[in-house]
């Protein structure tokens, strides 16, 4: 659970980590995490990038991930594109 959590959030200005959250917490959430491996025969992709929340949301989630990570620019531009905020 930490190193995926490290993976995920290393990256961050302010990462979150495991350890941030209370000892019974955790291992509450653990009890309902289920390994499995499925096969992948076949992928149909939608681009869910906050398109369906009002235009201060979209604005709110570009301008955040402008300042993220060195990935989140793209994603960032997404939201914009796919957000109808090209101009704003």
């Amino acid at each position: 659970i930490a190193d995926l959590t490290v993976s995920q959030e290393g990256a961050r200005a302010a990462p979150w980590a495991v350890t941030d959250a209370p000892e019974p917490f955790i291992q509450s959430q653990i009890k309902g995490i289920i390994g499995l491996e499925i096969e992948i025969s076949e992928i149909h992709g939608k681009w869910k990038v906050s398109q369906n929340r009002p235009v201060a949301d979209r604005v709110g989630v570009a301008q955040g991930l402008e300042h993220e990570d060195h990935r989140s620019p793209d994603m960032a531009g997404l939201v914009r594109s796919y957000g109808g905020l090209d101009g704003v």
